[in-house]
């Protein structure tokens, strides 16, 4: 689903599916923005993800390669704004976890413990 506010797009995309085009190699590139609260209480991530927090988002978008389609992992109640950050410098193709990281968890998506 598509989702535009403030005229800045993003795609909410279901668990389910989610999993699915992770299973079948389509290439995103992970960035979980959770805070390191969140992130030490969960103790897991999706394989392969870029840790970049809120706060250096912004400033590490040159980092994040271009042309690649972009999953967010961000806290729920910044999922939106996160988004919003990364397509206003620029990134057009963001995608965010319905219900987040949990929810794909839950629904059996691949998981490794942080490190």
């Amino acid at each position: 689903m598509q989702v535009a506010q403030g005229g800045h797009p993003y795609t909410l995309i279901h668990p389910d599916e989610l999993r699915r085009r992770l299973e079948l190699g389509e290439p995103f590139t992970i960035v979980d923005a959770r805070s390191e609260e969140t992130r030490r209480e969960s103790g897991r991530t999706i394989p392969g993800s870029l840790r970049i927090s809120a706060s250096e988002l912004v400033r590490r978008i040159p980092e994040l390669p271009r042309g690649r389609t972009i999953l967010l992992l961000a806290d729920l109640a910044e999922q939106a704004e996160r988004a919003q950050e990364l397509t206003r410098a620029g990134v057009t193709d963001v995608f965010v976890i319905e219900g987040g990281f949990d929810a794909f968890a839950r629904a059996g998506g691949d998981t490794v413990p942080i490190s």
